[in-house]
């Protein structure tokens, strides 16, 4: 899979070097392709990668940094519902003393709050995307 994206990353290149009036809206949605198959594969590092570069490599393509911000919201929310998980589990678990208990509920609402931000972030700038 990363030989594919090696493959796919050198095709890109810079955003059009090239040619004297680059696509950037085209060549933005390739990184968006491409962040979007990482975060389906669960490697959320390598997708926010790849919005990073869409910033500054295709700096003029609004509307696929609209989408990335959006894409960047969606990663995040997946993470911290992850998160989540992860700490009802433990939660779950019996036999915790005193102090390990009040770790794992600060844990736990630390993790719902951080849900309930980007289910609202996300929700927000879906409502504010604008076409450019």
């Amino acid at each position: 899979m990363y030989c594919a994206i090696v493959v796919i990353l050198l095709t890109l290149g810079a955003c059009g070097s090239s040619s004297p009036e680059p696509d950037y809206e085209k060549m933005g949605l390739r990184w968006l392709n491409l962040a979007r198959m990482s975060m389906r594969d669960g490697d959320y590092a390598l997708a926010r990668a790849m919005i990073d570069s869409l910033r500054s490599r295709c700096a003029p393509a609004l509307n696929a940094r609209e989408a990335g911000i959006i894409l960047l919201d969606s990663i995040n929310l997946k993470e911290a519902r992850q998160q989540l998980r992860e700490a009802e589990y433990v939660a779950g678990q019996t036999g915790l003393d005193y102090l390990a208990r009040d770790s794992v509920d600060t844990r736990l609402d630390r993790a719902r709050v951080k849900v309930k931000f980007y289910e609202r972030k996300l929700q927000h700038d879906i409502a504010n995307r604008r076409q450019h």
